[in-house]
């Protein structure tokens, strides 16, 4: 089974991402993308990956204590037990 990801426009996993990462390394090394993009690239890519490692720790941590833990990517953010008027 190949692990290479057809370009689809979207990055759906942490592997599609690494691979997207490489493949503007490689942009870099061989002139195809200015310095500027791939540092653009690369500070996006920090936050997404910050973001899936804190998820992550918080789903670790859930799991550990006994709660019920969310599927990935549907973390609530703030006070879900107020009600929207």
């Amino acid at each position: 089974m190949s692990t290479k990801q057809q370009p689809s426009g979207k990055i759906q996993t942490t592997g599609q991402l690494r691979q997207m990462l490489v493949n503007a390394a490689l942009g870099v090394l061989n002139g195809d993308m200015d310095l500027d993009r791939a540092v653009a690239l690369h500070k996006l890519s920090k936050n997404i990956t910050e973001s899936l490692y804190s998820e992550t720790k918080i789903a670790m941590f859930q799991h550990e204590v006994g709660r019920e833990t969310h599927e990935m990517g549907s973390l609530p953010i703030g006070d879900t037990t107020q009600t929207k008027e």
